[in-house]
């Protein structure tokens, strides 16, 4: 389970990408999962709103081009292995760069009807699809709410320390106690040290 008192952050080395859950809120994150094309490299799913939100990954794209057909297919084989229909795509510029939206749906057996929004871009010559989806009957690319976590999607340039929990109140208390059990052992070994030389100085002045 993601921490609710506190933004959780998910930030990936591997794939130089990131995402945060919003304060307040309690997610359940999934494992990874091999598609037959690409795999979704992050998962999870939101315990009061049943909301969720997934980031597939495809590598090694013969074209980096949003508009090549191959492309185009790619994307709908990968809906399509993830129960979604979609009518089409439109072009959108998003965070920087250019996305391919769909709008999608598909009918969980638990879930019951569901629609998500999709954006869909390249990176080098890998895809990243980010997928919002919950349950809806209309387009809900302009709902705030529907999309509050997809929108902090982000990629990483930089090399970065993977870091999926924040640290907690008690992995600093533990830091304040290792620093001072150090600084305790530095003082005993002064203290040692002082004795030692006023005992030498004591011996020399008997002699």
């Amino acid at each position: 389970m993601l921490p609710s008192a506190i933004a959780d952050e998910w930030i990936s080395e591997e794939y130089h990408c990131a995402r945060t859950i919003p304060t307040q809120e309690s997610w359940i994150a999934g494992a990874r999962q091999q598609l037959p094309v690409g795999e979704v490299i992050f998962t999870a799913a939101s315990m009061t709103t049943n909301q969720g939100l997934m980031i597939t990954y495809v590598p090694d794209l013969p074209s980096g081009d949003l508009n090549h057909p191959a492309l185009i297919k790619r994307i709908t084989e990968v809906l399509l292995s993830q129960g979604w229909s979609t009518d089409g795509s439109s072009r959108m510029e998003w965070k920087g760069k250019t996305f391919l939206q769909f709008i999608a749906q598909r009918r969980d057996i638990v879930a019951g009807k569901q629609i998500a929004i999709v954006r869909a871009t390249m990176r080098d010559k890998s895809l990243y699809m980010i997928t919002a989806y919950g349950k809806g009957e209309a387009d809900r690319a302009n709902d705030s709410d529907f999309m509050r976590v997809m929108e902090t999607f982000r990629f990483v340039d930089q090399p970065i320390i993977v870091a999926d929990h924040p640290e907690g109140p008690s992995a600093k208390v533990y830091r304040f106690a290792m620093l001072g059990a150090t600084a305790a052992a530095g003082l005993l070994l002064v203290g040692l040290g002082v004795m030692w030389l006023l005992s030498r100085l004591s011996d020399e002045e008997s002699a």
